[in-house]
């Protein structure tokens, strides 16, 4: 095994740990709502990811600076990943079942390898795009042979939302290897965050106003750290530098592994024990991943 393939391996494992992150982050976010309105939650968490992220910037030593040429095109990267995305995604998931949300944010990987062809910053491989749908049909299967959390009827609303909100990830997702090139995973990703999070401050100024503070558990503020520190820190910085070295489709397609980790989860944590159609599904999920990531990386060019 040469040094490429270690550093493939190693970016396998780091998106892995991101996607078991974002898998358990559902149940989290579920239960914080008990507490918070999604508005608020999502508001907070944004600010203390910014701050953590600007501190660890500062302390790499890693300068800021943006060309004004480049300036219109990150904030308009900003808005749609870290102020439209996470108003989708929150609100999204308070309306629909966990089942249809996993469901739908499958779609993410379609979304954005096809961003990504149409764009030209992917080439078109007919191989990767079967892997996705394949890997799509196992979320089909984990999803609808589970715990019966999928309707359809009364959570149009949600449904769609977070339709939308796939489809901004995917569109960050596929839009971010412009930049990736000139300024790196990590100044990147704390410009946009900082861009989102002043978008998204004033909008939530009424929802943060009459947010009753009194009474919330200890435990919904480690949630509320949990989905700040892990599910955007961590997971925002990884997902940037996987797609900077393996390209937009090999990146997205992780996404379907989620609805596995959530299937763990339950098992592990609430006693759910997973169907034999479920394990199917979790077959053709990790199929469709290995046929996509074993096509080779598109390339993004150094400038």
């Amino acid at each position: 095994m040469d040094v490429r393939d270690c550093k493939q391996y190693l970016i396998d494992f780091l998106l892995i740990t991101v996607v078991t992150v974002w898998g358990f982050n559902f149940a989290v976010m579920k239960l914080v709502y008990t507490w918070f309105h999604p508005i608020v939650f999502n508001a907070i968490r944004f600010v203390i990811a910014s701050g953590v992220m600007v501190l660890l910037l500062r302390f790499m030593g890693i300068s800021l600076r943006i060309d004004r040429k480049d300036f219109r095109g990150l904030v308009s990267l900003a808005f749609v990943s870290n102020a439209l995305y996470p108003f989708l995604f929150v609100l999204g998931l308070s309306r629909t079942r966990a089942g249809n949300a996993a469901l739908l944010m499958a779609l993410t990987p379609v979304f954005a390898y096809l961003i990504g062809v149409f764009r030209k910053r992917e080439s078109f491989n007919f191989a990767v795009l079967v892997g996705i749908v394949i890997s799509l049909g196992g979320v089909l299967a984990l999803v609808l042979f589970g715990s019966g959390e999928v309707s359809w009827g009364d959570t149009w609303i949600g449904d769609s939302l977070m339709i939308s909100s796939a489809f901004c990830w995917a569109w960050y997702s596929a839009e971010q290897t412009r930049f990736l090139p000139k300024y790196g995973a990590i100044r990147l990703t704390v410009f946009t965050m900082l861009s989102g999070t002043v978008m998204i401050i004033p909008l939530s100024i009424p929802w943060l106003i009459n947010q009753d503070w009194s009474g919330i558990a200890s435990g919904a503020w480690v949630g509320l750290g949990y989905s700040a520190l892990l599910s955007i820190v961590y997971s925002y910085f990884v997902w940037a530098y996987a797609l900077s070295r393996i390209g937009v489709a090999h990146t997205s397609v992780f996404n379907n592994v989620t609805p596995i980790i959530a299937l763990i989860a339950g098992w592990l944590l609430l006693g759910e024990q997973p169907s034999g159609a479920q394990l199917v599904g979790v077959m053709l999920v990790l199929t469709g991943v290995f046929m996509v990531r074993s096509r080779k990386p598109t390339a993004i060019p150094d400038e």
